[in-house]
């Protein structure tokens, strides 16, 4: 077996290719890019995540919009404010040195990018099925192989696409299942947490009135 394969996505490639993203896997001889990246998982796993959970048993995080919040305020206040180790800079300064220009996508088109993807041949009903549940597709798609694009929480919806062009949306025949098997449904917290104040609130304060000594992963800062 060869140590240096990379497991290799189809998905993957197919979404950094709608985004003009060029993907790119370390070898096992060359794996200098590696440690940066492990460097801030460790760093986001030592810093923000012992926080957030402490946030979420106080109740100030009860939702997936209140914990990417909470992360957003922890690295615009905290890390993109931090100096850097290697460069000695704060990594809002240096990006601001930089003359590169993110790509703005909508949200709607990035949802789509992230769709999962499957190929069924129509039949010559123009019916497909697709996790146990039958659809109905355009006319002049009988008996042709259609690329079936949608949401695994949602099979409510399914895009189809014959080449490059998109075709109306499947339409449910027959719909038993309304999320793919290989995904599990949000399950909601049994029990509200007790309330309390969180780290995150005290970043947010910080921005306001744009405090100084704040540090992280340190309970004891919080009262």
């Amino acid at each position: 077996m060869d140590n240096g394969a990379v497991f290799a996505s189809d998905h993957l490639k197919r979404i950094c290719g709608r985004v003009g993203i060029h993907l790119s896997h370390s070898t096992v001889r060359r794996p200098a890019g590696r440690g940066k990246i492990e460097r801030l998982f460790r760093f986001i796993d030592t810093s923000f995540v012992p926080e957030a959970y402490q946030a979420i048993d106080s109740g100030y995080i009860e939702t997936l919009d209140d914990l990417n919040d909470a992360f957003q305020t922890w690295a615009n206040v905290y890390y993109h404010e931090r100096k850097h180790g290697s460069t000695g800079m704060a990594p809002k300064q240096r990006a601001a040195q930089t003359t590169r220009r993110a790509r703005r996508i909508s949200e709607q088109e990035l949802t789509e990018i992230f769709y999962w993807q499957e190929e069924r041949k129509a039949d010559k009903a123009g019916c497909v099925s697709l996790q146990g549940n039958l659809f109905q597709v355009d006319d002049e798609l009988a008996n042709k192989k259609v690329q079936l694009r949608y949401d695994p929480f949602d099979l409510t919806t399914i895009q189809v696409w014959y080449g490059e062009h998109r075709y109306a949306d499947a339409a449910p025949i027959d719909l038993t299942r309304r999320y793919d098997r290989r995904v599990q449904q949000e399950v909601e917290a049994s029990a509200p947490p007790a309330p309390g104040i969180s780290m995150f609130e005290a970043l947010k304060q910080k921005q306001r009135v744009n405090a100084e000594g704040l540090r992280f992963a340190e309970s004891g800062d919080v009262q």
